[in-house]
């Protein structure tokens, strides 16, 4: 159900909107993960490349625990680290430099995936899709540690013909919710930050960083992230919410007929 949480006064309608962004990871896709045993596979491909012995299920464990040492520091920050500094520098800060350096995509790319698929929405395409024919221009801004997991996952769901920008913070370094992000993204089109809204999953990031760089207008998906009941600083409270995806057909009106 699509639900105003601001006054309308503050924000644009969305029949003002030329420019929908959306967050990738959490709102057009979402996480599957398998059993507790999952990871172990590509732990093992790792521990090969770097040359580490031992157990595996515990090199994954120490693993996931450095990861999450890097998010804390990259939330504070909003600073993102190319794929060979946070392979480095937080992910495998006790093996050969100069082979960690060497792999760090690869690397980036075993650890992501030890945490589980990620699966587009069964609704995300025909949404992007319905939304480009009703004669929105469309992007996408993600938070992402690689530069080439993302584009891949969108080309493979074919959602690439009908986006015009996807900024990631793995090219930008600065990550949401820094306003450079959206800022970037509304200057590359050659777009009204007035007349742009971004769509995402997490209000600490999805809201605040557009906001920031003068969007008009904030959606945010409901999902198992959202914080029900919990209230927001002025920042982080989105405009509107929806808890379906389709709900944003109905929400945008036609701007031309192609």
């Amino acid at each position: 159900m699509v639900k105003y949480l601001r006054n309308k006064s503050l924000f644009n309608s969305p029949e003002n909107i030329e420019v929908i962004f959306f967050d990738k990871g959490g709102t057009l896709s979402k996480p599957v993960t398998g059993g507790k045993d999952w990871g172990l596979p590509n732990y093992k491909k790792i521990m090969d490349i770097v040359g580490a012995v031992g157990n595996v299920a515990n090199f994954g464990a120490q693993l996931v625990l450095n990861d999450k040492n890097y998010k804390k520091w990259a939330m504070k920050s909003w600073v993102e680290l190319s794929e060979e500094d946070r392979c480095t520098r937080f992910l495998f800060p006790d093996f050969p430099e100069d082979i960690v350096e060497a792999n760090a995509e690869e690397l980036t790319l075993l650890f992501s995936r030890s945490k589980g698929e990620r699966v587009l929405r069964d609704e995300a395409l025909p949404v992007i899709k319905a939304l480009f024919k009703k004669g929105y221009r469309i992007g996408i801004i993600s938070n992402t540690v690689s530069k080439v997991l993302v584009p891949g996952e969108l080309e493979e769901a074919g959602i690439n013909p009908y986006i015009e920008i996807l900024v990631m913070s793995s090219i930008t370094g600065v990550r949401k919710p820094d306003p450079a992000m959206f800022t970037e993204a509304v200057k590359y089109l050659d777009a009204d930050p007035k007349k742009s809204v971004y769509i995402g999953d997490q209000p600490n990031r999805d809201v605040e960083g557009p906001r920031r760089a003068g969007y008009g207008l904030n959606i945010i998906l409901k999902t198992s992230n959202y914080p029900e009941g919990k209230e927001l600083p002025d920042l982080q409270t989105p405009d509107i919410t929806v808890d379906s995806l389709t709900e944003l057909i109905e929400l945008f009106p036609l701007r031309r007929k192609n």
